[in-house]
């Protein structure tokens, strides 16, 4: 990595995954330029992800909580961020190794613009070999309304505000509806820039748990609605 790194504050919130959350950060300290810190909240783990974390050093910062949800470990992530331009990482997905040289300039070269969001390419578990996890690419990559994928100006959280802490699935589709709301202005790029890792233990796979998320982003968008509120 050549140059001085971006102004780029990257979050990941993790919670017992030191087996993976080491490539998650590895996929953002690869960029080029890079970013200016890596923040880490770990949502109360008892496995060893503290000192996983803690070996990466500077630029990586490692911020600990007890367990609240990855709603709140994200909110205590932008608000430690010292960075004007916010970007995030689940701890058992990637970034695309050109993340970062492909939305930077769309951001930065239109001021109008306040999101930039890129392709996620689903990826499954095909196996295990020696301690080490095979994936492969499922389907063709989706555009989605997704964190993980995108770039985000550090005012457009003013504007939107924090995520929804009484959620621990969805939190994500509910503040874009939030920023949809408001008109918030985003650009797609068509390249790949995060990659999404099916493994069976994520939450997004956890149904019963998440019924009650669905209902309670139902109810927010209802609730806008009822306010007055365009472009729900």
């Amino acid at each position: 990595m050549t140059g001085a790194p971006a102004d780029v504050s990257v979050i990941i919130p993790t919670r017992n995954r030191a087996g993976r959350v080491a490539e998650a950060v590895d996929s953002i300290l690869g960029q080029s330029p890079a970013s200016r810190e890596v923040i880490v909240v770990d949502d109360g783990s008892t496995d060893e992800t503290a000192s996983v974390i803690r070996a990466f050093g500077a630029p990586v910062r490692y911020l600990c909580q007890r367990h609240a949800g990855p709603a709140a470990a994200r909110n205590r992530g932008i608000r430690e961020a010292r960075a004007e331009i916010l970007a995030f990482l689940d701890d058992d997905d990637l970034w695309s190794p050109d993340k970062l040289a492909r939305q930077l300039p769309e951001l930065l070269g239109h001021a109008d613009t306040e999101i930039v969001l890129g392709y996620t390419q689903r990826m499954v578990l095909r196996e295990v070999s020696r301690g080490s996890e095979q994936f492969v690419a499922y389907k063709e990559p989706v555009r989605l309304f997704s964190l993980g994928c995108g770039l985000f100006r550090r005012a457009v959280f003013d504007r939107v505000g924090l995520l929804d802490q009484r959620m621990q699935h969805a939190e994500d589709d509910d503040w874009f509806m939030r920023a949809r709301s408001l008109r918030v202005r985003m650009r797609f790029i068509p390249e790949v820039t995060l990659y999404y890792r099916f493994h069976g233990s994520n939450m997004s796979t956890d149904r019963e748990g998440k019924l009650p998320d669905l209902l309670r982003l139902i109810k927010n968008r209802l609730d806008r609605t009822r306010n007055g509120q365009e472009g729900v």
